[in-house]
């Protein structure tokens, strides 16, 4: 091996080195978790979210931690649910186009991302009538989704051309008292 070989080799070893130590940082900073928190303000681990820069704002991308979730098949439809001796958490992933895209002042694509239904453990099927949206906003270490209700059977036809947000911001309500999950927090993982 010449003098020239052996420099390029150790000059690509060493921009790969770079590059791999910048990757790393970078995809720290752009990690969060996703919690979910009770009344008490106890907290489960529900997943992880990865924000990515896109033309628009951020595109970001949601894994779920599938060790929090059983797996239901109700209402002729299988449902990642939170397990619960008083109601059962379920996750409805959103049916349609979704951009999954965030900017300063627009967090929906998120809210659409985390729609939950809710049901006691006897119900035998599940009901959109009985549908959990987190209104997110931005915190000082990421986002925090405050619970609302809100009627999710909108969903059971496509949207109209175009419209990709069909629930109505004026159909979310106060939540009652009987519902465990509270918020949900999305918090930078620190390096």
């Amino acid at each position: 091996m010449t003098n020239r070989q052996g420099w390029r080799s150790w000059f690509v070893i060493a921009l790969l080195t770079v590059v791999l130590k910048v990757s790393a940082v970078e995809a720290a900073d752009d990690l969060y978790r996703i919690l979910g928190q009770n009344q008490q303000q106890e907290s489960v681990v529900l997943g992880s979210l990865k924000l990515v820069d896109s033309v628009n704002g951020k595109s970001y991308r949601i894994e779920w931690d599938e060790g929090q979730f059983e797996n239901h098949f109700l209402s002729m439809r299988p449902f990642k649910c939170l397990p619960h001796p008083v109601q059962l958490i379920c996750h409805l992933p959103y049916p349609y186009e979704i951009q999954r895209q965030i900017s300063e002042d627009d967090l929906t694509d998120l809210e659409y991302d985390l729609l939950f239904l809710h049901k006691t453990p006897q119900e035998y099927g599940i009901n959109a009538w009985n549908g959990l949206y987190f209104k997110f906003q931005r915190s000082t270490n990421g986002f925090i989704g405050e619970l609302r209700e809100t009627d999710l059977n909108v969903l059971q036809a496509p949207p109209e051309e175009g419209d990709l947000r069909p629930i109505d911001p004026d159909a979310l309500y106060e939540p009652s008292d009987k519902h465990w999950l509270r918020r949900i927090i999305i918090d930078k993982v620190r390096s």
